[in-house]
């Protein structure tokens, strides 16, 4: 009986310990259309950016008043750590951009813009030969999450601080 109360306790405690889930804030209505304006090319980070916009309830659009300008967009990978052999044992992958983001005036005359931003993330990166294919696609990962750590970041802007 002891052990049956025990393990009933036990897991009355470790429910409270879950992961809640929140939920996604919508984007206030000035930025529900959304235009992506990329001066150097990373598909990647355009479509983690896009489907951030699309979870907010909001909507990519060419047509739209309100840009987001991506510029200085660059990735990179270097090594931080050697093993005993002398080979790269750690890797830092980084991402660094810069966004504004404009809205067009009614008239079209003058955009109004924001303060210019800069994102830097980096992660590192366990490389070991004797898993060579694995690495890869596991590296290939880390730069998903750096992208869309990104879009997760230009979101909380354009919910809250502008």
């Amino acid at each position: 009986m002891i052990k049956i109360s025990s393990a009933f306790i036990a897991v009355l405690i470790l429910q409270g310990c879950s992961f809640q889930l929140r939920k996604n804030t919508p984007l206030s209505d000035d930025f529900k259309q959304l235009q992506i304006i990329e001066m150097s090319e990373s598909g990647g980070l355009r479509k983690a950016l896009e489907t951030a916009i699309q979870e907010a309830g909001g909507q990519v659009s060419e047509q739209s008043k309100t840009r987001i300008r991506l510029s200085n967009i660059r990735e990179g990978k270097r090594i931080v750590a050697y093993n005993r052999e002398r080979k790269a044992r750690i890797y830092l992958l980084s991402l660094k951009l810069n966004y504004t983001i404009l809205i067009a005036s009614k008239d079209n005359q003058k955009d109004r813009s924001f303060t210019p931003q800069r994102i830097n993330l980096d992660k590192t990166f366990l490389y070991d030969a004797n898993f060579a294919l694995g690495k890869v696609k596991e590296e290939e990962q880390i730069r998903e999450s750096l992208y869309g750590e990104a879009a997760r970041l230009i979101l909380l802007r354009l919910k809250y601080g502008r």
